[in-house]
Protein backbone atom coordinates (compact mmCIF):
# COMPACT_ATOMS: atom_id res chain seq x y z
CA UNK A 1 0.00 0.00 0.00
CA UNK A 2 1.36 3.38 -0.79
CA UNK A 3 -0.18 6.84 -0.02
CA UNK A 4 1.30 9.76 -1.31
CA UNK A 5 1.04 13.70 0.48
CA UNK A 6 1.08 15.24 -2.86
CA UNK A 7 -1.37 15.11 -5.50
CA UNK A 8 -0.48 11.59 -7.58
CA UNK A 9 -0.43 13.65 -11.31
CA UNK A 10 2.52 15.83 -11.33
CA UNK A 11 6.29 15.51 -11.19
CA UNK A 12 9.09 16.14 -9.12
CA UNK A 13 11.19 19.52 -10.39
CA UNK A 14 14.32 20.01 -9.13
CA UNK A 15 17.21 22.16 -9.34
CA UNK A 16 20.91 21.80 -8.16
CA UNK A 17 23.55 24.79 -7.47
CA UNK A 18 27.21 24.15 -6.89
CA UNK A 19 28.05 26.20 -3.31
CA UNK A 20 31.47 25.00 -3.13
CA UNK A 21 34.02 22.83 -4.81
CA UNK A 22 34.81 21.36 -1.36
CA UNK A 23 33.59 19.33 1.14
CA UNK A 24 31.60 21.13 3.67
CA UNK A 25 31.75 19.47 7.83
CA UNK A 26 28.20 19.12 8.97
CA UNK A 27 28.47 22.13 11.03
CA UNK A 28 29.01 24.18 7.52
CA UNK A 29 26.58 22.79 6.17
CA UNK A 30 23.67 23.47 8.84
CA UNK A 31 25.25 26.94 8.61
CA UNK A 32 24.88 26.87 4.54
CA UNK A 33 21.45 26.25 5.40
CA UNK A 34 20.61 29.02 7.59
CA UNK A 35 21.80 31.52 4.66
CA UNK A 36 19.88 30.11 2.52
CA UNK A 37 16.56 29.44 4.28
CA UNK A 38 14.77 32.33 2.81
CA UNK A 39 15.20 30.98 -0.55
CA UNK A 40 12.54 28.30 0.77
CA UNK A 41 9.05 28.50 -1.19
CA UNK A 42 6.15 29.73 0.27
CA UNK A 43 4.51 27.18 -0.77
CA UNK A 44 6.53 24.24 0.41
CA UNK A 45 4.33 21.93 2.25
CA UNK A 46 5.87 21.51 5.94
CA UNK A 47 7.94 24.30 5.69
CA UNK A 48 9.25 23.72 9.36
CA UNK A 49 10.18 20.12 8.71
CA UNK A 50 14.07 19.52 9.31
CA UNK A 51 15.57 16.24 7.50
CA UNK A 52 19.25 15.32 8.55
CA UNK A 53 21.78 12.72 7.46
CA UNK A 54 25.37 13.20 8.28
CA UNK A 55 27.94 10.16 7.42
CA UNK A 56 31.74 10.70 5.86
CA UNK A 57 29.79 10.03 2.32
CA UNK A 58 27.15 12.27 2.37
CA UNK A 59 25.73 15.46 5.03
CA UNK A 60 22.86 16.59 4.00
CA UNK A 61 20.30 19.45 5.71
CA UNK A 62 16.93 20.18 4.60
CA UNK A 63 14.15 22.15 5.34
CA UNK A 64 10.22 21.09 3.94
CA UNK A 65 8.61 18.76 2.37
CA UNK A 66 8.50 18.70 -1.61
CA UNK A 67 7.08 15.02 -1.98
CA UNK A 68 6.64 12.49 0.39
CA UNK A 69 4.85 8.69 0.53
CA UNK A 70 3.58 6.15 3.01
CA UNK A 71 4.12 2.38 2.54
CA UNK A 72 3.00 -0.53 4.99
CA UNK A 73 2.66 -3.98 4.17
CA UNK A 74 4.91 -7.18 3.70
CA UNK A 75 5.69 -5.70 0.42
CA UNK A 76 6.68 -2.21 1.38
CA UNK A 77 10.29 -2.47 0.25
CA UNK A 78 9.57 -3.31 -2.99
CA UNK A 79 6.63 -0.67 -3.51
CA UNK A 80 8.82 2.26 -2.34
CA UNK A 81 12.04 1.32 -4.39
CA UNK A 82 9.13 1.17 -7.09
CA UNK A 83 7.68 4.66 -6.60
CA UNK A 84 11.53 6.43 -6.14
CA UNK A 85 11.90 4.45 -9.36
CA UNK A 86 8.67 6.01 -11.42
CA UNK A 87 9.34 9.26 -9.84
CA UNK A 88 12.96 9.58 -11.03
CA UNK A 89 12.03 8.60 -14.35
CA UNK A 90 9.71 11.50 -14.59
CA UNK A 91 11.25 13.86 -12.63
CA UNK A 92 12.65 17.48 -14.19
CA UNK A 93 15.92 19.28 -13.60
CA UNK A 94 14.93 23.06 -14.51
CA UNK A 95 17.81 25.54 -14.95
CA UNK A 96 17.25 29.27 -14.84
CA UNK A 97 13.50 30.45 -14.30
CA UNK A 98 11.53 27.74 -12.09
CA UNK A 99 9.47 27.09 -15.84
CA UNK A 100 12.56 26.55 -17.95
CA UNK A 101 12.70 22.33 -18.44
CA UNK A 102 16.55 22.28 -18.46
CA UNK A 103 16.49 18.04 -18.63
CA UNK A 104 14.77 14.66 -17.81
CA UNK A 105 16.18 13.05 -14.96
CA UNK A 106 15.16 9.67 -16.78
CA UNK A 107 17.42 6.39 -17.37
CA UNK A 108 19.22 6.59 -14.01
CA UNK A 109 17.84 3.45 -13.19
CA UNK A 110 18.99 1.05 -15.09
CA UNK A 111 18.71 -3.04 -13.95
CA UNK A 112 22.40 -3.96 -14.00
CA UNK A 113 23.34 -0.27 -14.68
CA UNK A 114 27.67 -1.09 -14.33
CA UNK A 115 28.91 0.57 -11.04
CA UNK A 116 26.58 3.85 -11.01
CA UNK A 117 26.56 4.92 -14.80
CA UNK A 118 23.56 5.82 -15.74
CA UNK A 119 22.43 5.54 -19.57
CA UNK A 120 21.29 8.33 -21.31
CA UNK A 121 18.64 7.57 -23.86
CA UNK A 122 17.50 9.77 -26.44
CA UNK A 123 16.54 13.34 -25.43
CA UNK A 124 17.33 12.52 -21.72
CA UNK A 125 20.71 13.08 -19.58
CA UNK A 126 21.71 11.63 -16.40
CA UNK A 127 22.57 14.58 -13.89
CA UNK A 128 25.36 13.03 -12.15
CA UNK A 129 27.60 15.53 -9.82
CA UNK A 130 30.44 13.75 -7.34
CA UNK A 131 29.07 10.62 -7.22
CA UNK A 132 25.52 11.48 -7.09
CA UNK A 133 22.98 10.54 -9.50
CA UNK A 134 20.34 13.49 -8.64
CA UNK A 135 17.57 13.41 -7.33
CA UNK A 136 17.58 12.26 -3.76
CA UNK A 137 15.24 10.76 -1.30
CA UNK A 138 15.61 10.40 2.23
CA UNK A 139 13.56 6.93 4.00
CA UNK A 140 12.77 5.55 7.69
CA UNK A 141 11.00 2.12 7.18
CA UNK A 142 8.96 0.71 9.78
CA UNK A 143 10.36 -2.20 11.98
CA UNK A 144 7.25 -4.55 11.47
CA UNK A 145 5.34 -4.12 7.93
CA UNK A 146 2.16 -2.49 10.16
CA UNK A 147 4.14 0.57 10.80
CA UNK A 148 3.86 2.77 7.69
CA UNK A 149 7.14 3.57 6.33
CA UNK A 150 8.07 7.13 4.98
CA UNK A 151 9.89 8.53 1.87
CA UNK A 152 10.80 11.98 1.88
CA UNK A 153 12.05 14.54 -0.96
CA UNK A 154 12.89 18.03 1.08
CA UNK A 155 12.25 20.90 -0.34
CA UNK A 156 15.21 23.24 0.06
CA UNK A 157 18.85 21.21 1.29
CA UNK A 158 22.04 21.95 1.51
CA UNK A 159 23.96 18.54 0.17
CA UNK A 160 27.73 18.18 0.93
CA UNK A 161 29.61 15.11 -0.97
CA UNK A 162 33.08 14.45 -1.98
CA UNK A 163 34.65 17.29 -2.96
CA UNK A 164 31.43 18.97 -3.66
CA UNK A 165 28.61 20.87 -1.94
CA UNK A 166 25.41 21.70 -3.02
CA UNK A 167 22.03 23.56 -2.67
CA UNK A 168 19.32 21.36 -3.76
CA UNK A 169 15.61 23.17 -4.67
CA UNK A 170 12.52 20.69 -5.53
CA UNK A 171 9.09 21.67 -5.96
CA UNK A 172 6.04 19.15 -7.04
CA UNK A 173 4.43 20.29 -10.04
CA UNK A 174 0.87 19.19 -10.42
CA UNK A 175 -1.00 18.57 -13.74
CA UNK A 176 2.04 17.07 -15.78
CA UNK A 177 2.90 13.19 -15.76
CA UNK A 178 0.87 10.91 -14.28
CA UNK A 179 3.37 8.42 -12.44
CA UNK A 180 1.43 6.42 -10.55
CA UNK A 181 2.63 3.18 -12.23
CA UNK A 182 2.21 0.12 -9.73
CA UNK A 183 2.14 1.99 -6.47
CA UNK A 184 -1.26 2.86 -6.01
CA UNK A 185 -0.71 6.67 -5.02
CA UNK A 186 -3.69 8.14 -3.57
CA UNK A 187 -4.22 11.60 -3.01
CA UNK A 188 -4.54 12.75 0.28
CA UNK A 189 -4.07 15.84 1.98
CA UNK A 190 -2.01 19.11 -0.34
CA UNK A 191 -0.51 21.93 0.89
CA UNK A 192 -2.71 23.00 3.49
CA UNK A 193 -3.03 26.89 4.21
CA UNK A 194 -2.08 25.92 7.93
CA UNK A 195 1.46 24.69 5.60
CA UNK A 196 1.88 28.40 4.48
CA UNK A 197 1.28 30.32 7.37
CA UNK A 198 4.31 31.89 9.20
CA UNK A 199 6.58 29.83 11.08
CA UNK A 200 9.58 30.05 13.68
CA UNK A 201 12.38 28.73 11.73
CA UNK A 202 13.71 25.08 12.73
CA UNK A 203 17.10 26.42 12.85
CA UNK A 204 16.63 29.14 14.96
CA UNK A 205 18.95 29.45 18.22
CA UNK A 206 17.30 27.65 21.43
CA UNK A 207 18.01 27.60 24.73
CA UNK A 208 19.33 23.75 26.35
CA UNK A 209 15.88 21.57 27.50
CA UNK A 210 15.73 20.39 30.67
CA UNK A 211 13.84 17.13 31.81
CA UNK A 212 10.73 17.65 33.79
CA UNK A 213 8.95 14.41 33.33
CA UNK A 214 10.32 10.74 33.12
CA UNK A 215 8.13 8.07 32.54
CA UNK A 216 8.11 4.57 31.07
CA UNK A 217 5.56 3.83 28.36
CA UNK A 218 5.46 0.02 28.71
CA UNK A 219 7.46 -1.89 30.83
CA UNK A 220 9.53 -0.95 33.89
CA UNK A 221 12.79 -1.81 34.31
CA UNK A 222 11.83 -4.76 36.93
CA UNK A 223 9.15 -6.14 34.27
CA UNK A 224 11.92 -5.59 32.09
CA UNK A 225 14.34 -7.43 33.76
CA UNK A 226 11.71 -10.27 34.12
CA UNK A 227 11.26 -10.11 30.52
CA UNK A 228 14.81 -10.97 30.35
CA UNK A 229 14.44 -13.87 32.04
CA UNK A 230 11.79 -15.30 30.59
CA UNK A 231 13.71 -14.91 27.01
CA UNK A 232 16.79 -16.90 28.86
CA UNK A 233 14.56 -19.88 29.80
CA UNK A 234 12.86 -19.79 26.28
CA UNK A 235 16.76 -20.17 24.29
CA UNK A 236 18.07 -22.73 27.22
CA UNK A 237 14.73 -24.62 25.74
CA UNK A 238 16.09 -24.71 22.26
CA UNK A 239 13.19 -22.34 21.41
CA UNK A 240 15.88 -19.78 19.77
CA UNK A 241 19.89 -18.91 19.99
CA UNK A 242 19.40 -15.35 20.30
CA UNK A 243 16.91 -12.94 21.37
CA UNK A 244 17.05 -8.72 21.12
CA UNK A 245 15.05 -6.90 23.36
CA UNK A 246 14.07 -3.54 23.36
CA UNK A 247 12.93 -0.91 26.29
CA UNK A 248 11.80 2.45 26.27
CA UNK A 249 10.97 5.71 28.34
CA UNK A 250 9.59 8.79 27.56
CA UNK A 251 10.87 11.94 28.76
CA UNK A 252 8.85 15.50 28.66
CA UNK A 253 11.53 18.71 28.57
CA UNK A 254 10.79 21.70 30.18
CA UNK A 255 10.55 23.49 26.02
CA UNK A 256 10.66 22.43 22.15
CA UNK A 257 13.85 20.37 21.72
CA UNK A 258 15.59 22.32 18.93
CA UNK A 259 16.74 18.99 16.49
CA UNK A 260 18.90 21.52 14.39
CA UNK A 261 20.91 21.55 18.18
CA UNK A 262 20.61 18.04 18.56
CA UNK A 263 22.03 16.59 15.35
CA UNK A 264 24.72 19.34 15.69
CA UNK A 265 25.61 17.45 18.95
CA UNK A 266 25.15 14.07 17.44
CA UNK A 267 28.06 14.63 14.33
CA UNK A 268 30.56 16.31 16.09
CA UNK A 269 30.23 14.17 18.85
CA UNK A 270 29.78 10.92 17.15
CA UNK A 271 31.71 11.36 13.98
CA UNK A 272 31.75 7.66 13.04
CA UNK A 273 28.36 7.56 13.40
CA UNK A 274 25.67 8.63 10.81
CA UNK A 275 23.79 10.87 12.61
CA UNK A 276 19.66 11.52 10.95
CA UNK A 277 16.67 13.17 11.62
CA UNK A 278 13.81 11.85 9.14
CA UNK A 279 10.46 11.75 10.04
CA UNK A 280 9.68 11.52 13.70
CA UNK A 281 13.33 9.93 14.53
CA UNK A 282 16.58 11.55 15.60
CA UNK A 283 19.59 9.77 16.39
CA UNK A 284 23.23 8.67 15.44
CA UNK A 285 23.51 4.87 14.21
CA UNK A 286 26.73 3.05 14.76
CA UNK A 287 25.78 0.14 12.14
CA UNK A 288 25.07 0.88 8.75
CA UNK A 289 22.41 -1.72 7.38
CA UNK A 290 23.50 -1.41 3.87
CA UNK A 291 25.52 1.03 1.92
CA UNK A 292 26.06 0.96 -2.37
CA UNK A 293 28.67 2.95 -3.46
CA UNK A 294 30.16 2.81 -6.94
CA UNK A 295 29.00 -0.82 -7.49
CA UNK A 296 30.22 -1.89 -3.96
CA UNK A 297 27.86 -2.94 -0.59
CA UNK A 298 29.26 -2.82 3.08
CA UNK A 299 27.28 -4.13 5.19
CA UNK A 300 28.34 -3.49 9.07
CA UNK A 301 27.47 -5.99 11.90
CA UNK A 302 27.80 -5.22 15.84
CA UNK A 303 26.62 -7.83 18.02
CA UNK A 304 28.64 -7.67 21.67
CA UNK A 305 28.89 -4.71 23.44
CA UNK A 306 30.95 -3.75 26.85
CA UNK A 307 31.79 -0.18 28.02
CA UNK A 308 35.55 0.82 27.24
CA UNK A 309 36.98 -0.36 30.55
CA UNK A 310 35.98 -3.74 29.90
CA UNK A 311 36.12 -3.74 25.76
CA UNK A 312 39.27 -6.34 25.75
CA UNK A 313 36.69 -9.31 27.43
CA UNK A 314 34.24 -8.63 24.11
CA UNK A 315 37.65 -10.89 22.19
CA UNK A 316 37.22 -13.43 24.74
CA UNK A 317 33.94 -13.82 26.14
CA UNK A 318 32.30 -16.74 25.19
CA UNK A 319 29.11 -15.07 25.11
CA UNK A 320 29.91 -12.22 22.93
CA UNK A 321 31.46 -13.90 20.48
CA UNK A 322 28.31 -16.20 19.99
CA UNK A 323 25.82 -13.10 20.15
CA UNK A 324 28.13 -11.32 17.19
CA UNK A 325 28.68 -14.64 15.26
CA UNK A 326 24.85 -15.76 15.35
CA UNK A 327 24.62 -12.04 13.85
CA UNK A 328 27.72 -12.18 11.30
CA UNK A 329 25.54 -15.53 9.96
CA UNK A 330 22.22 -14.12 9.82
CA UNK A 331 23.57 -11.55 7.51
CA UNK A 332 25.13 -13.78 5.14
CA UNK A 333 22.07 -16.11 5.09
CA UNK A 334 20.21 -12.63 4.31
CA UNK A 335 22.40 -11.98 1.49
CA UNK A 336 22.53 -15.24 0.33
CA UNK A 337 19.34 -14.83 -2.14
CA UNK A 338 21.00 -11.89 -4.03
CA UNK A 339 23.68 -13.95 -5.27
CA UNK A 340 27.01 -11.98 -3.54
CA UNK A 341 29.97 -12.77 -3.49
CA UNK A 342 30.68 -11.80 -0.18
CA UNK A 343 33.89 -11.00 1.63
CA UNK A 344 33.45 -11.72 5.92
CA UNK A 345 36.56 -10.82 7.64
CA UNK A 346 37.39 -11.56 11.06
CA UNK A 347 35.23 -9.30 13.94
CA UNK A 348 37.25 -6.34 15.39
CA UNK A 349 36.57 -3.75 18.11
CA UNK A 350 35.08 -0.49 17.22
CA UNK A 351 35.15 2.50 19.41
CA UNK A 352 32.47 4.77 19.78
CA UNK A 353 33.45 6.63 23.07
CA UNK A 354 30.34 5.81 25.64
CA UNK A 355 30.32 1.53 24.36
CA UNK A 356 32.60 -0.45 22.36
CA UNK A 357 31.25 -3.18 20.19
CA UNK A 358 32.65 -6.40 18.55
CA UNK A 359 32.07 -5.51 14.55
CA UNK A 360 32.61 -6.87 11.17
CA UNK A 361 32.28 -5.26 7.77
CA UNK A 362 30.73 -7.31 4.97
CA UNK A 363 31.65 -6.43 1.58
CA UNK A 364 30.45 -7.40 -2.19
CA UNK A 365 31.44 -6.12 -5.66
CA UNK A 366 28.97 -7.51 -7.76
CA UNK A 367 26.00 -5.62 -6.92
CA UNK A 368 25.61 -4.17 -10.74
CA UNK A 369 25.63 -7.87 -12.25
CA UNK A 370 22.70 -8.89 -10.19
CA UNK A 371 21.06 -5.26 -10.30
CA UNK A 372 20.84 -4.64 -6.57
CA UNK A 373 20.02 -1.57 -5.21
CA UNK A 374 20.91 -0.06 -1.62
CA UNK A 375 17.35 -0.73 -0.74
CA UNK A 376 17.08 -4.25 -1.73
CA UNK A 377 20.03 -4.78 -0.10
CA UNK A 378 18.59 -3.19 3.18
CA UNK A 379 15.33 -5.45 2.67
CA UNK A 380 17.06 -8.35 2.45
CA UNK A 381 18.66 -7.73 5.65
CA UNK A 382 15.74 -6.07 7.94
CA UNK A 383 15.81 -7.48 10.83
CA UNK A 384 19.23 -9.05 11.57
CA UNK A 385 19.78 -11.18 14.43
CA UNK A 386 21.89 -8.09 15.81
CA UNK A 387 18.15 -6.38 16.35
CA UNK A 388 15.62 -8.85 16.39
CA UNK A 389 17.47 -12.70 17.05
CA UNK A 390 17.93 -15.84 15.47
CA UNK A 391 16.63 -17.49 13.94
CA UNK A 392 15.00 -14.33 13.11
CA UNK A 393 11.32 -15.03 12.13
CA UNK A 394 11.19 -17.24 15.64
CA UNK A 395 12.88 -14.21 17.29
CA UNK A 396 10.16 -11.81 15.33
CA UNK A 397 7.08 -13.22 17.19
CA UNK A 398 8.48 -13.22 20.63
CA UNK A 399 9.26 -9.54 20.54
CA UNK A 400 6.27 -8.43 20.88
CA UNK A 401 4.63 -10.15 23.46
CA UNK A 402 8.37 -10.18 25.72
CA UNK A 403 8.58 -6.44 25.12
CA UNK A 404 4.87 -5.22 25.66
CA UNK A 405 5.51 -2.53 23.12
CA UNK A 406 5.50 -1.44 19.02
CA UNK A 407 9.01 -0.51 18.14
CA UNK A 408 7.53 1.32 14.98
CA UNK A 409 10.35 2.85 13.34
CA UNK A 410 12.95 1.93 15.58
CA UNK A 411 15.91 -0.69 14.96
CA UNK A 412 14.66 -0.61 11.05
CA UNK A 413 16.66 0.79 7.57
CA UNK A 414 16.84 5.00 7.65
CA UNK A 415 18.77 6.57 5.54
CA UNK A 416 18.91 7.94 1.90
CA UNK A 417 19.63 7.08 -1.79
CA UNK A 418 19.65 8.66 -5.31
CA UNK A 419 18.72 7.78 -8.45
CA UNK A 420 20.93 5.05 -9.60
CA UNK A 421 19.80 3.44 -6.76
CA UNK A 422 22.81 3.88 -4.56
CA UNK A 423 22.59 5.20 -0.96
CA UNK A 424 22.98 4.54 2.91
CA UNK A 425 20.79 2.52 4.83
CA UNK A 426 22.13 2.42 8.41
CA UNK A 427 19.60 0.69 11.59
CA UNK A 428 17.66 3.17 13.03
CA UNK A 429 19.45 2.60 16.88
CA UNK A 430 20.35 5.06 19.34
CA UNK A 431 17.73 7.24 18.92
CA UNK A 432 14.94 9.18 20.14
CA UNK A 433 11.01 9.46 18.91
CA UNK A 434 9.51 12.86 18.82
CA UNK A 435 5.81 12.65 19.72
CA UNK A 436 4.23 13.81 16.41
CA UNK A 437 2.26 16.20 18.22
CA UNK A 438 4.60 17.67 20.47
CA UNK A 439 8.29 19.30 20.18
CA UNK A 440 9.16 18.82 23.76
CA UNK A 441 8.40 14.83 24.18
CA UNK A 442 10.66 12.31 22.83
CA UNK A 443 10.56 8.57 23.55
CA UNK A 444 14.05 6.92 23.82
CA UNK A 445 14.58 3.40 22.66
CA UNK A 446 17.49 1.06 23.28
CA UNK A 447 17.86 -3.14 23.36
CA UNK A 448 20.45 -6.02 24.21
CA UNK A 449 21.29 -9.05 22.83
CA UNK A 450 19.86 -11.77 24.81
CA UNK A 451 21.20 -15.38 25.32
CA UNK A 452 21.47 -18.33 27.15
CA UNK A 453 23.46 -16.80 29.93
CA UNK A 454 22.44 -12.95 29.94
CA UNK A 455 22.25 -11.55 33.16
CA UNK A 456 18.78 -9.19 33.43
CA UNK A 457 20.44 -6.64 35.27
CA UNK A 458 23.53 -6.68 32.80
CA UNK A 459 21.31 -6.37 30.31
CA UNK A 460 19.14 -3.36 31.83
CA UNK A 461 22.67 -1.49 32.02
CA UNK A 462 23.82 -2.20 28.74
CA UNK A 463 20.45 -0.08 27.51
CA UNK A 464 21.33 2.36 30.17
CA UNK A 465 24.40 2.92 28.29
CA UNK A 466 23.25 2.86 25.13
CA UNK A 467 20.38 5.47 25.99
CA UNK A 468 22.33 7.91 27.66
CA UNK A 469 23.76 9.59 24.15
CA UNK A 470 20.78 10.56 23.23
CA UNK A 471 19.55 11.64 26.67
CA UNK A 472 22.69 13.90 26.55
CA UNK A 473 22.20 15.10 22.87
CA UNK A 474 18.46 16.65 23.54
CA UNK A 475 19.62 18.03 26.25
CA UNK A 476 23.07 19.90 24.40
Amino acid sequence: MCSSSLSASGVLQYRVSRLSDADSDFEQVIRLLEQNQHLLSSAAAERSTLTVWSGERLKLAGLGVAWQAHFSGENRFTAAEEAWRNLCEHAQETSGGEDKNFAVAAGAWQAGAAKNCCSKPENTRCSKQGKITWPLVLGSFGFTPATPSLLLVPALAVVSSGDNTWLWHARWQEGQADFRGRQENTPENAKSKAALAPQPSPLSPSNPAQVTHETYPHLQPDAWKAAVGRATKEIRAGRAEKIVLARDKELCFDRDVSLARVTRYLADKYPTCWTYAIGDLVGASPEMLASVSEGKLLCRVLAGSAVPSQEQRLLSDPKERLEHRLAVQSAEESLTELNLDLEVPAPRLLHLGYVTHLATDITAENLAEQAVTSLRAAAALHPTAAVCGKPREVAAERLAELEAMDRRRYAAPIGWMDAAGEGEWAIALRCAERDPSRADTYRLLAGAGIMADSDPQRELAETETKISPMLRALQA
